[in-house]
């Protein structure tokens, strides 16, 4: 299977900022943009057909978790306002909340950190030994309510032989079990995981529901719009970033990156291409998200040459310079830029060799006089 390594966060509980947590949506759910999947799991709670396992993938910080953890509460609300809804203020709906909630457990690569760093593994992917661990939970009956919900993050890094260890879970579910695998790329998983499963797919959420959710969390309009265009559709890093100025900044510094290897020479760009396919292997996950940034820039270029400014994912002193490079291209020259960079993602996922498919892609760019340095 060809897998993308996933950063590690810290391990441990940590407080959350004031609007990493969206606020409720009109249909009930502190979920936003994904309506037809909160469609499918209230009714399911609502009906009582709540099925033992649920595969939900999609994008990065496009809502999973929030999805999973919604799910989690309307299952184990003890004062439920309606079929399907969840109170937010009982006991239950308090330690989901916190995280302490006995009957819902998480797993994921973060969790298994500690364990990784005393054996001395890499902590890359999910192992057998933690899938036992879990399916050993899973086991248990609940102690507070109907249901014993386990949710499994980073399910795309599970190893072949953890997801091997985990269908046996699957194909024999305690009547009281409902497993939750989250994935950004479902197609990493076995087809006998997946076939086990009710699929659930999220899609980047329209920007302006981004940021009406920014809005209803208590960020002013004008920032919301701002954080929303740079979010790429995932409301997730959209509520993150408005509570955390460094992710804001770390992104910049990703756009200007990206920005500096567009406006470089045609050396300094096949340098640069060099550079990071020499570094994939270590970075790949870096590397990855520079070239998202990447596409998104030469989007932009391509948005700026069409003259639809309105749909700009940057702004300000990036556009006024994609504007500034753009005059010297031929539109089908930028979108030639645009599909060469979304080749090199999809030959990064096929195993392709980095340096190879870095080449590959920057020999395609634009030249034009007007890319040389800013002074």
């Amino acid at each position: 299977m060809v897998t993308r390594s996933k950063p590690v966060a810290a391990a441990g509980p940590g407080a959350p900022g004031p609007l990493t947590t969206p606020a409720v949506a009109p249909h009930g759910w502190p979920v936003w943009g994904h309506d037809a999947a909160v469609e499918t799991l209230q009714g399911a709670v609502a009906r009582d057909r709540v099925r033992h396992a649920y595969l939900i993938a999609g994008p990065d910080a496009v809502g999973k978790t929030a999805l999973a953890l919604a799910f989690a509460a309307a299952l184990s609300c003890l004062e439920p306002p309606a079929p399907g809804l969840a109170c937010g203020a009982c006991r239950s709906c308090r330690k989901i909340g916190r995280g302490v909630h006995p009957d819902v457990q998480s797993w994921d690569l973060a969790r298994q950190a500690a364990t990784a760093e005393k054996s001395g593994g890499k902590n890359t992917s999910m192992t057998i030994e933690t899938v036992r661990e879990l399916c050993a939970t899973a086991a248990l009956r609940p102690m507070e309510g109907r249901w014993r919900v386990v949710l499994v993050d980073d399910a795309e890094t599970l190893q072949e032989t953890a997801q091997e260890a985990l269908l046996k879970t699957l194909e024999e579910p305690p009547a009281f079990m409902t497993l939750l695998l989250l994935a950004d790329d479902l197609e990493l998983l076995l087809p006998t995981i997946r076939s086990r499963c009710q699929v659930i797919e999220l899609r980047p959420v329209p920007r302006a529901t981004v940021a009406a959710s920014l809005v209803a969390a208590g960020l002013p309009e004008p920032r919301a719009v701002e954080v929303a265009a740079l979010a790429g559709g995932r409301p997730g890093w959209a509520h993150r970033a408005a509570a955390d100025p460094k992710l804001l900044q770390r992104r910049q510094e990703t756009v200007d990156r990206a920005l500096a290897w567009v406006a470089g020479s045609g050396y300094d760009r096949l340098v640069t291409a060099v550079r990071l396919g020499d570094t994939f292997t270590k970075k790949r996950g870096e590397v990855f998200a520079d070239l998202e940034t990447l596409l998104g820039v030469w989007r932009d270029a391509l948005l700026l040459h069409a003259a639809q400014p309105t749909y700009l994912t940057h702004r300000g002193e990036t556009a006024e310079r994609l504007q500034e490079l753009a005059r010297g291209w031929a539109l089908d020259d930028v979108h030639r830029a645009v599909c060469a960079v979304q080749t090199c993602i999809g030959d990064l996922e096929a195993n392709v060799r980095p340096r190879l498919a870095m080449e590959s892609m920057v020999s395609q760019w634009p030249t034009t006089t007007t890319s040389r340095p800013r002074p």
